[in-house]
């Protein structure tokens, strides 16, 4: 799926970059059958604060913990992990 064939109602996700553990961590939003992220302009000062946010955004969305994370894990492994979707 490319970024021009969204479906109508997409399931996404919020999560950390997951690059450097002890570095700032952007958010990012992955959605379900396709490669890669979507930057944002949201960063979290360490790891550990950046997924208490994805939790709480992620929320919203209906997602656990467990369920984001194996949705962003999908996304990132079906991809080159530095590429974008903009």
């Amino acid at each position: 799926m490319t970024t021009h064939e969204l479906p109508e109602e997409p399931v996404y996700a919020f999560a950390p970059s997951y690059e450097l553990p002890d570095q700032p961590q952007q958010i990012r939003i992955v959605f379900e059958g396709m490669d890669g992220y979507i930057p944002t302009a949201l960063v979290a000062l360490t790891l550990a604060d950046a997924e208490r946010l994805c939790d709480r955004l992620n929320r919203r969305l209906g997602l656990d913990r467990d369920a984001w994370s194996r949705l962003v894990a999908r996304s990132m492994a079906a991809g080159p992990r530095d590429e974008t979707l903009h």
